[in-house]
């Protein structure tokens, strides 16, 4: 019985929209078919979680009875990047066609993003920050990062790192704009999402030569790119407060599948007061993943949207906001030596969000 009243369900809906319940809003009158291009300024900041860069500390007391003036290094701060905004852009062209006002329409976006940030400390003379009396006086600060070859396992005066993303992305998109009230448009779409991306990741710490402690320099390049194809789904609404203007929203999701390959180049090198060389390694780790990307996309702003005799032209400027799950696929140690560290992916997501600034004729 349910599936004879949902059959009897869409035969109404389809009556309805024959009738004129859900007039299409487009073509033009007039007009057989419609051509649509649009142009859009992004100003955007991107963030991926789970990529502060290194981890701040002091010397505090232990608090051993036993061993009166004991010391232990306690972690005080995570270094994290500060957001930085760039341009972007975005480019569409579409059709409206007379088959029950139908489109077809598809958009490129493309975004590169980038900041840099180096955390410091006044420089210490002994480099042994261990649970015992290190010859450093209680509240001595100093850097460590899980990013190296030794993860949090050497301890530096300074630490600067740097981080950037390159995002494209194309949809196709299969959708009907129609009216459901005098003031109130919707258009369903589904269709298909491509993306490619690189992301880059660097971070290097140095320690200067003391009484102590030996020079040291540690750097770690990370390099991923990942790329997928797959389902687009989504609606856009608009809501008119007086004639020409309405507010509008957009909310979509997307779940390309494809490939993600991360790399990273590390080195370390210190010598001691004699100038003898006690460490000196280089190291290339690669992997390479399948995995499906999922995308959720929200916006929200105003809009002034006028018809002329042969044309229509549409202006808005809103916000955008985009969720990449599990993005950020780098990976980190576990453990202070490179004998025994385990790899793990961070997992991080990725946003990006900012102003977009549209304009569109339809001719």
């Amino acid at each position: 019985m349910k599936y004879i009243t949902f059959f009897l369900t869409l035969c109404a809906l389809s009556f309805a929209s024959e009738k004129g319940i859900t007039p299409a809003a487009g073509p033009l009158p007039n007009h057989n078919a419609d051509v649509i291009i649009d142009a859009e300024l992004l100003v955007w900041y991107s963030n991926v979680t789970n990529l502060s860069y290194a981890i701040k500390g002091k010397n505090v007391l232990f608090g051993n009875q036993l061993v009166p003036g004991q010391t232990i290094f306690a972690p005080t701060k995570k270094e994290q990047f500060d957001l930085e905004w760039d341009p972007g852009l975005r480019i569409g062209v579409g059709v409206v066609t007379p088959h029950d006002g139908w489109d077809f329409y598809g958009n490129w976006t493309y975004f590169y993003n980038s900041y840099s940030d180096t955390s410091s400390v006044a420089v210490f003379d002994n480099s042994d920050f261990s649970q015992t009396a290190s010859g450093n006086p209680v509240g001595t600060e100093a850097l460590r990062s899980p990013w190296f070859l030794n993860p949090n396992g050497e301890f530096f005066q300074k630490i600067r790192a740097r981080w950037a993303v390159l995002f494209n992305q194309i949809d196709l998109e299969l959708g009907r704009k129609f009216w459901i009230s005098c003031y109130l448009s919707l258009r369903p779409f589904v269709g298909l999402r491509t993306y490619w991306s690189r992301m880059h990741f660097s971070v290097n710490g140095s320690r200067p030569l003391r009484t102590d402690s030996d020079f040291l320099q540690a750097r770690s390049l990370y390099k991923q790119k990942s790329w997928g194809v797959g389902l687009l789904t989504g609606l856009d609404t608009a809501w008119e407060f007086v004639r020409n203007w309405s507010f509008y929203a957009r909310g979509a999701f997307a779940l390309p599948y494809g490939k993600v390959w991360i790399r990273r180049n590390a080195s370390e090198f210190s010598f001691n007061q004699a100038g003898v060389v006690v460490e000196n390694i280089e190291a290339t780790t690669e992997e390479a993943v399948y995995k499906t990307q999922t995308f959720l996309d929200l916006a929200l702003g105003i809009r002034w949207d006028k018809a002329f005799e042969n044309f229509r032209l549409l202006f808005d400027a809103g916000w955008e906001s985009h969720f990449l799950v599990d993005y950020n696929k780098i990976f980190r140690g576990t453990e202070t030596s490179i004998a025994f560290t385990d790899l793990p992916s961070t997992n991080g997501d990725l946003t990006f969000s900012g102003v977009v600034v549209r304009g569109r004729i339809e001719f």
